[in-house]
C-alpha cells in the first residue's frame, strides 16, 4: 500500500495534466504543480479560492450547472470552460469531475491549442468559400457581359462602313480579348492557391497550328507597334492540351509587346519533332537584370513596365505553370539586345 501511495503521490507531481481536489462549496483543496505553469498562479493563490473566480464571464452558469450535478453523485465528463490566465487571457480547459466522500477529484486538460487548431479550420473553410465564390463571379457574372460586348463589336465590324467607326470597334475588340485573358488569369491564379493547380486535359489534335496561328493574329490586330513573325513546323497529330498551350503563346506575347523594343520584330517559332513540342518568342530589347530573373514567374511580379496598364503580372506565372502541367520547362534568356523565353514538353 504504501509502494503505491508512493507511485500515486509521483504522477500528483510529474503529469502534465492538472489534477485538484475540490470541497463541496467549489473552493480548491488541493491542486497539483502542473497548475501554475498552466495559468501562472501559484498553488498557495489558488487554495481555498473558489473555483468560479477564475471562470471567463460566460462560463459561470453552465460551469454551476455542471458543478450541481456532480454534488448529486453523478461525474462529470469532458465538460469545457475558460479559466483566466494569471496575464489575463483565458485557456480552455476539459474537465473530467468524480465525486468521492463528500469532495470532488478532478482532472484537468488544456484544450487551447485543440480549439484553436479547430478555429483555424474553420476560418479556412471560410476562406474556401469565399474563393470559390471569387471564382463563380468570374466565371460567369463577368464573362457573360464581356461575351456581349466582344458579340457587339463583331457585329459592328461586319456592319461599318466608316473607317474610324471600324477602327474603334477593332480596338474594342483587342480590349474585350485583353479582359478576356486578365479573367483567366485570375481563375487560373485561384485555382492554383486552392491546390488544385492548373488543370490541363492532353489529347491527341492536329489542330494545335490553327490555335497558335489564331493567337498570333489576335496579338496582331491589338498591336501596330510590333511586327510579329512567326514559323509554325507542326506536322500531325500533338499530344497537349492544345487550348492551354495556345493561352501560354498568348502570354508569353503579351510579354514580348508590354517590355520588348518596337524597332525590333517578336519572332514566333514552333517545332514538333521526336515526341518534343517547342515554341519561342523571342523578342528585342534590353536585357532583362539578373535580379528580375529569379522572380520572372511569381505572381504579381511586372517589373518595370512602360504602362500600368499592362496586366496583373500574372502571364509569366501563368504560362510556367502550364509548363510543368505537362511536364515540361518555360525558360529564358536574355543578352545582347534579345530576350528569348523557350518551350519544351514531351508530345
Amino acid at each position: 500500500m504504501t509502494n503505491e501511495l508512493q507511485q500515486a503521490s509521483s504522477t500528483w507531481r510529474v503529469t502534465p495534466d492538472m489534477m485538484c481536489i475540490l470541497d463541496r462549496q467549489g473552493c480548491f483543496v488541493a491542486v497539483n504543480p502542473a497548475w501554475e505553469p498552466t495559468l501562472g498562479w501559484t498553488r498557495d493563490e489558488m487554495l481555498g479560492q473558489p473555483y468560479i473566480d477564475f471562470l471567463h464571464p460566460d462560463d459561470v452558469e453552465p460551469s454551476i450547472q455542471a458543478f450541481e450535478v456532480v454534488k448529486t453523485g453523478k461525474p462529470v465528463l469532458r465538460f469545457e470552460n475558460r479559466y483566466r490566465h494569471r496575464n489575463g487571457d483565458y485557456r480552455w480547459f476539459s474537465w473530467v469531475a468524480v465525486p468521492e466522500g463528500g469532495r470532488f477529484y478532478c482532472t484537468v486538460r488544456d484544450v487551447t491549442e485543440d480549439k484553436d487548431r479547430i478555429e483555424l479550420i474553420k476560418q479556412k473553410d471560410a476562406e474556401a468559400e469565399l474563393r470559390e465564390l471569387f471564382l463563380a463571379v468570374l466565371g460567369h457574372d463577368l464573362r457573360n457581359p464581356l461575351a456581349a460586348i466582344e458579340a457587339g463589336t463583331r457585329l459592328i465590324e461586319r456592319k461599318a462602313d466608316d473607317g474610324k467607326v471600324l477602327q474603334i470597334a477593332r480596338q474594342m475588340q483587342g480590349s474585350a480579348a485583353r479582359m478576356t485573358e486578365l479573367i483567366d488569369n485570375l481563375m487560373d491564379l485561384a485555382r492554383d492557391r486552392l491546390g488544385s493547380g492548373i488543370a490541363i486535359e492532353r489529347e491527341a489534335t492536329s489542330s494545335l497550328p490553327d490555335n497558335l496561328a489564331l493567337v498570333i493574329d489576335e496579338i496582331r490586330l491589338t498591336t501596330d507597334e510590333f511586327d510579329i513573325r512567326s514559323k509554325i513546323d507542326i506536322q500531325g497529330e500533338v499530344v497537349c492540351d492544345a487550348s492551354r498551350v495556345a493561352q501560354l503563346l498568348s502570354n508569353l506575347l503579351a510579354n514580348a509587346i508590354t517590355h520588348g523594343d518596337p524597332a525590333s520584330p517578336v519572332d514566333v517559332q514552333a517545332a514538333h519533332a521526336d515526341g518534343r513540342l517547342t515554341i519561342s518568342v523571342t523578342n528585342g530589347g534590353a536585357p532583362i537584370p539578373e535580379t528580375t530573373m529569379k522572380q520572372l514567374f511569381q505572381p504579381f511580379f511586372r517589373g518595370s513596365v512602360r504602362d500600368s496598364r499592362h496586366g496583373l503580372g500574372l502571364g509569366l506565372y501563368i504560362a510556367h505553370k502550364i509548363a510543368t502541367a505537362h511536364e515540361g520547362t518555360l525558360d529564358v534568356t536574355s543578352a545582347n539586345g534579345e530576350t528569348c523565353f523557350r518551350l519544351d514538353i514531351p508530345a
